[in-house]
């Protein structure tokens, strides 16, 4: 089943308002589907979930959600969108946890203000697991691959660790679980940059190839010494 899209829009043209908003929206988007996804009713024809951002709105468009989406038999276009305002933060001095506080408490309004039939359980499941999402870290590891690397007698996991500062492409040894990292990348470009498709080791030489096709017509694979890395 394909998943729902979550995701948060800013309306300002100024890049310079909401510095590390898309690593937020990047990791916010994979933390939300095992969070809520299961508890949307599929029959609505939800595609994507979004929240948008106005520095210049007085309040949440609350009024105006509730008579797009209200008791709907299915979803216009498949898009839910919230237009919520942002003019009382300053976001590019926040903390980490009261960016985290300021986006899950305005997922909270969009399915707080849903009706009862757009869920597969009681409303306040969904809201429950938003407000846990709050407190917990923001970090997700994930194995792109199940085929390990053997290496030196020894073996290990690829694996993608994604925060809100960063993804890194790392090595997981089994036997301490001892990370050796590869190459770190920006949180929202993780799709692009680190989507391979598999990976090869010839000697000391670890090799992954993308998947997308842009990178790769345009780059060659990322190429990595273990001698150099794994001491």
């Amino acid at each position: 089943m394909r998943n729902i899209w979550f995701t948060i829009y800013s309306s300002t043209k100024d890049d310079g308002k909401y510095l590390g908003l898309n690593n937020y929206r990047t990791l916010l988007e994979l933390l939300l589907i095992p969070a809520v996804q299961d508890k949307i009713n599929r029959e609505k024809k939800i595609q994507k979930i979004m929240l948008s951002l106005f520095p210049e709105l007085e309040t949440d468009q609350v009024d105006n959600f509730k008579n797009n989406y209200f008791d709907r038999k299915v979803v216009n276009g498949g898009i839910i969108n919230l237009e919520v305002s942002s003019k009382a933060i300053d976001w590019n001095v926040l903390s980490e946890q009261e960016r985290k506080d300021f986006l899950i408490d305005k997922w909270k309004i969009l399915f707080n203000n849903l009706s009862d039939d757009y869920f597969l359980t009681d409303k306040s499941e969904v809201i429950a697991s938003l407000e846990e999402l709050k407190h917990n870290e923001w970090r997700i590891i994930n194995s792109p691959f199940k085929k390990k690397v053997k290496y030196n007698k020894e073996s290990y996991s690829v694996v993608i660790d994604i925060t809100t500062q960063r993804a890194q492409l790392a090595l997981s040894r089994d036997s301490d679980e001892r990370y050796y990292p590869l190459k770190a990348y920006e949180t929202c470009k993780i799709e692009t940059d680190a989507n391979f498709k598999n990976f090869k080791l010839e000697g000391d030489t670890l090799s992954f190839n993308y998947k997308n096709i842009f990178n790769t017509m345009f780059e060659a694979p990322a190429v990595f010494n273990l001698n150099e890395i794994i001491k």
